[in-house]
């Protein structure tokens, strides 16, 4: 019984620390959590190999073409209907 009294005066274990500018890791619904997610990605992006990196470039292009068609389509849609 002695042992578990002192368990809780004991540290916790220190967490994971976040290695972004920010000193902490940020809410991912703000706009400081959006950058951090960005950077994470980059700095996993810079280190794959030659191959994973074009296939993970080559589905980024889709994504953002995918939005550029979308934006155009609507703003083709607000047209026409003008």
């Amino acid at each position: 019984m002695d042992t578990d009294r002192h368990r809780d005066d004991e540290p916790e274990p220190p967490r994971e620390p976040a290695d972004f500018a920010w000193g902490r890791t940020a809410n991912p619904n703000t706009a400081d959590g959006e950058l951090q997610n960005l950077a994470a990605f980059g700095t996993g992006l810079s280190r794959l190999t030659r191959g994973r990196r074009r296939a993970a470039a080559f589905v980024v292009w889709l994504i953002l073409i995918g939005f550029a068609l979308a934006a155009l389509l609507g703003i083709f849609g607000i047209v026409a209907l003008l």
